[in-house]
């Protein structure tokens, strides 16, 4: 097994740390105020999709990103077979706003870290997926080993990021969870892409999937939507409480 190797270009590593952020930044926007009892139930049950999407969506995409533009297999044919990924995407979604919706109606510790742990394991759960989706002439794997090292300490980083921030007040529980993600979360991405291994004895004859030029595209456009989102909820989140914020709200 030959081990792939990975391209860490300094601009693509500050742009997916951007992307992630922009996720980062939605999914606590969402997590302060999805608790608050002052809002009506359709906006907290709007605020828990947009936290679920903040993180399930951004670890899946920018992932893909990085697999595109750093990995290099060794075969001009690279394909993206993302079918399976956008199914398990879709599962994932449904699970974390199911666990967010309970600590968002029941803001307790104990459901709060509940729903933590949840998210965190989905999150990291993403991004070894997205690692794994490539598909090329030869056979390829991951080094289980450490891609279970890495995706554990992404899941541990992402709970605590999700416990911290969940009706956060404070706004240290609001900003320090926001960059520790967003950096462990790269971090994440470029250390799993870097753990993918190829067989070069072994070939596989597959067009299934997408080229990586797509690929780039879909993760741009995705990124664009996360950024809109993002806008839009933070300028329509005015006026969506009955009392006046408390000042130290994000």
């Amino acid at each position: 097994m030959t081990v792939a190797p990975v391209e860490y270009n300094v601009w693509y590593i500050i742009g997916v740390f951007i992307a992630n952020g922009i996720g980062c930044v939605l999914a606590v926007f969402a997590l302060v105020r999805m608790t608050d009892e002052r809002r009506s139930t359709g906006n907290r049950a709007f605020l828990v999709v947009a936290a679920a999407w903040g993180l399930i969506e951004t670890a899946r995409d920018d992932a893909l990103f990085v697999l595109a533009t750093a990995v290099h297999l060794r075969d001009d044919g690279v394909r993206f077979f993302l079918a399976p990924g956008l199914g398990l995407t879709v599962l994932s979604m449904l699970i974390a706003i199911a666990v967010l919706g309970i600590a968002a109606a029941r803001p307790r510790p104990l459901w709060t870290i509940i729903a933590g742990v949840t998210v965190g394991l989905l999150t990291a759960a993403m991004v070894v997926q997205s690692v794994l989706s490539a598909r090329t002439g030869y056979a390829v794997s991951i080094d289980v080993p450490a891609a279970v090292a890495i995706a554990a300490g992404l899941a541990v980083v992402t709970s605590a990021s999700v416990f911290l921030a969940t009706g956060a007040t404070a706004r240290r529980r609001m900003s320090v969870p926001i960059m520790v993600l967003a950096v462990c979360m790269t971090a994440a991405q470029y250390l799993l892409a870097g753990e993918i291994l190829t067989d070069l004895s072994s070939v596989v004859d597959s067009e299934i999937g997408v080229g990586a030029i797509e690929v780039i595209f879909i993760s741009a456009a995705t990124f664009f939507v996360r950024t809109l989102g993002l806008t839009v909820v933070s300028m329509t989140d005015e006026g969506r409480v009955d009392q006046p914020a408390s000042p130290d709200l994000f």
